[in-house]
């Protein structure tokens, strides 16, 4: 009976372990740096102005300043710069981002804030450059009370710049060399920003992270301590 017992909650504890999404975030820029672009984040865009600052700070003294002065379409900050997280895999599930506004933001017209993820294809005869994947799950933020929000967007929803497919997530889109004809390997990580009128618009945001899928090895060795605790157990109680 005790065996039944330990088998049905190795069992449950297993699933749990496989299918558990990873708690923690991972960091990816803070802007902590000297402020000659901050993390390697310079504007993308006409009317915009990218720079460190103190305001808006949620993870160590500095932010970076985003500010448009005329109207945009999908441009803001750019970088380079791209962390180990953002390869796959271990693959990424969402973006995270603390945002800062210190005026309301204007009403009777539209804001909004979402990743875009640039990306090289694999070397080889065709190779393209400069290929971008925009995903869908941008945030309105306008009609937003000053203050510092979080925002999460999920990288599940992108049409493919080599294939055309739409609704294809990070990890179908973006990969590591050798990883197969249609993965992009990224080469480029951007904030953008979507707005309507004249209205100029400053945003701060800090604190980039990203929510990243378990590591299959952890899984594995997890399932092979529960499958030794097992058997050890039953040759317990056979002896």
């Amino acid at each position: 009976m005790r065996y039944r017992v330990l088998c049905v909650a190795a069992v449950l504890a297993a699933v749990a372990l496989v299918s558990s999404p990873a708690s923690a975030a991972v960091l990816l820029y803070s802007f902590e740096n000297p402020p000659v672009n901050p993390d390697g984040f310079g504007p993308n865009g006409g009317g915009v102005t990218v720079s460190q600052d103190t305001i808006g700070a949620t993870n160590g003294t500095k932010s970076l300043k985003v500010s448009l002065v005329t109207p945009a379409t999908f441009v803001g900050a750019l970088t380079g710069v791209v962390p180990l997280a953002l390869n796959d895999p271990p693959g990424v599930l969402s973006i995270l981002a603390d945002m800062t506004v210190t005026n309301p933001i204007f009403t009777g017209g539209f804001a909004l804030v979402g990743v875009t993820m640039f990306g090289a294809s694999q070397p080889g005869p065709g190779q393209q450059f400069g290929l971008q994947a925009q995903f869908a799950d941008f945030e309105h933020i306008d009609g937003k009370a000053a203050g510092t929000y979080t925002v999460q967007f999920d990288l599940s929803s992108a049409t493919h710049p080599l294939t055309l497919q739409a609704g294809q997530s990070f990890d179908q889109i973006f990969g590591q060399v050798g990883s197969g004809p249609n993965h992009l390997i990224p080469t480029g990580f951007q904030l953008f920003i979507n707005k309507s009128g004249d209205q100029p618009l400053t945003v701060y945001f800090d604190n980039i992270r990203a929510i990243n899928t378990p590591e299959p090895t952890s899984a594995i060795a997890g399932l092979a301590g529960l499958a030794g605790l097992i058997v050890s157990r039953r040759r317990r109680q056979s002896a």
